[in-house]
């Protein structure tokens, strides 16, 4: 019962962990260079940088030199460096300015703040041209590229944990659907579940909101 409690208070955790994010527009796309005002959120760390591209594109419309151009063909950069798309927030931020945790401060970090050592909130670039073709790979309007890359990351999660990914291959595409929405829009409540009978193993494996662990025999090994 008691550990049961445990993961799901990590889940919890896990699923309410938030990054303060400062993102502003590219100088060489914007109107006013680098005068233009920049975009702030509380984004959560399970999230996808893409997901904020609708709103960045409505934000900075007035002040982007290419009217044109469209939410799905923006992409990020720190410090110079295009990020994966296909990576969650919080794992770029851990990657690439989180390193020593221990000397970044408290998740309350005031999004206002300007103090060139402080590395919250976590500052981006947002371009809407120049797509780094070498880099990453291109999104498209409909969300496919994005949907795809998500699955395919949570087929890999679940063959580490459970040595297969049929959890996940048969989903039906309602509940495949339902597992993408639920993260792209942070309804926990809403995390589908299933289970499997592997045929090699009575215990059913279940893959669900609770992240209850998987059922394991323990067996001796063998000796000569």
């Amino acid at each position: 019962m008691e550990s049961k409690a445990t993961l799901g208070s990590i889940q919890k955790a896990v699923w309410a962990g938030k990054l303060p994010l400062h993102i502003t527009l590219a100088p060489s796309e914007s109107r006013t260079f680098d005068q233009t005002d920049p975009y702030l959120i509380s984004c959560p760390r399970i999230s996808y940088l893409p997901s904020l591209l609708p709103r960045l594109r409505a934000f900075f419309a007035s002040s982007l030199i290419d009217p044109s151009s469209r939410p799905h063909e923006g992409w990020f950069s720190f410090e110079g460096v295009p990020l994966k798309w296909h990576y969650p927030v919080g794992l770029l931020y851990d990657l690439y300015a989180g390193a020593d945790p221990a000397s970044k401060g408290g998740a309350e970090t005031d999004l206002l703040s300007t103090t060139d050592e402080d590395p919250l909130p976590w500052r981006l670039v947002v371009h809407f041209s120049d797509w780094p073709d070498e880099e990453l790979v291109r999104l498209d309007a409909e969300g496919i590229v994005m949907h795809d890359a998500f699955i395919n990351s949570v087929k890999e999660a679940d063959f580490l944990r459970n040595g297969t990914a049929k959890g996940i291959m048969t989903l039906s595409r309602e509940d495949s659907a339902g597992l993408w929405e639920s993260w792209t829009f942070q309804t926990s409540s809403e995390y589908p579940t299933f289970s499997y009978h592997p045929s090699h193993n009575r215990s059913a494996t279940f893959l669900s909101g609770s992240f209850s662990p998987s059922p394991q025999t323990l067996t001796r090994p063998l000796s000569k």
